[in-house]
């Protein structure tokens, strides 16, 4: 077997959701140029992945040696300060849950509600700034007729993966990766705030305005479309029981109380990041 060298780095420190980090972490070891049955059995692997989902985290992180070291970063609320961006070595990357035409927070929630008739994930360079570093990759795919939120976003995980085992060849070496001159952002970048206004239905809103609303934004526990009629304020409430899901996959109550006391006072509510919210770096 070819024994690792100064071609590739030896650690990447993985910043995401700790319900997706380690099927991001398996993916990226077995797509590792240098991957085999018996180099992924080692116990001094081809690479070490470092799951960390939160800021404090990373600090704690940046202030051993970095040598050899890169941050990447997928489906986190995370923003990382310029500064910590400084501290690696070499560009830091993210995975962004949606195409460059959907920046910023719940890609697929506007995709859908925009009627998009193409999705996908976009990799590219971190900066101080949410969703605006040069674009190296991107992955598209057309939108299923009748697809809602919940399928929309299971399908962008999909997408997200299949991105990272296209560039993992190059996210493990230390040279910075090839910009795309010929992709850019385009479009608003979307907020908390934009997601909770689209949840917020008009007074006199008409049956297909609300099946629009309905498809985008989906439902529960966190999240639900409202209505303010007569000075009171009323709330779709159907399946409040069902679990938090990420990407399709539901979210142990252990995490959701996590990230309860994580997002404490910061008005942004837990489970909201997925894998297709943007949030943060995503």
């Amino acid at each position: 077997m070819t024994q690792p060298s100064e071609s590739y780095l030896r650690e990447i420190v993985l910043l995401a959701d700790p319900v997706l980090a380690p099927i991001l972490a398996q993916t990226i070891l077995l797509a590792h140029p240098l991957a085999s049955p018996k180099a992924l059995m080692r116990a001094a692997p081809i690479l070490k992945v470092t799951p960390l989902s939160t800021l404090p985290e990373l600090i704690a992180r940046c202030g051993a040696p970095l040598a050899g070291a890169r941050l990447f970063a997928c489906a986190t609320e995370v923003i990382v300060p310029e500064k910590l961006l400084a501290a690696f070595p070499g560009p830091s990357y993210n995975l962004h849950p949606g195409p460059p035409a959907y920046p910023g927070r719940f890609p697929a929630v506007f995709a859908l509600y925009g009627g998009a008739a193409e999705f996908g994930s976009t990799l590219h360079e971190m900066t101080g700034k949410v969703d605006d570093g040069p674009i190296v990759a991107v992955d598209r795919f057309a939108v299923p007729p009748e697809a809602d939120r919940a399928v929309l976003e299971t399908h962008s995980f999909a997408s997200v993966l299949r991105l990272l085992v296209r560039m993992c060849a190059d996210l493990v070496r230390p040279a910075p990766l090839p910009r795309l001159p010929g992709e850019a952002w385009s479009g608003g970048k979307a907020s908390q705030a934009d997601f909770d206004a689209l949840c917020r239905l008009p007074e006199g809103v008409d049956a297909a305005e609300f099946a629009r609303r309905y498809r985008a934004v989906g439902e529960g526990p966190e999240h639900a479309l409202e209505i303010s009629l007569f000075g009171h304020r009323f709330r779709l409430d159907n399946r409040r029981g069902d679990a938090v899901t990420v990407a399709g996959c539901p979210r142990p109550a252990e995490l959701d109380a996590k990230a309860a006391a994580t997002h404490k006072g910061t008005g942004a509510p837990p489970g909201e990041g997925g894998a297709a919210a943007g949030s943060g770096k995503g």
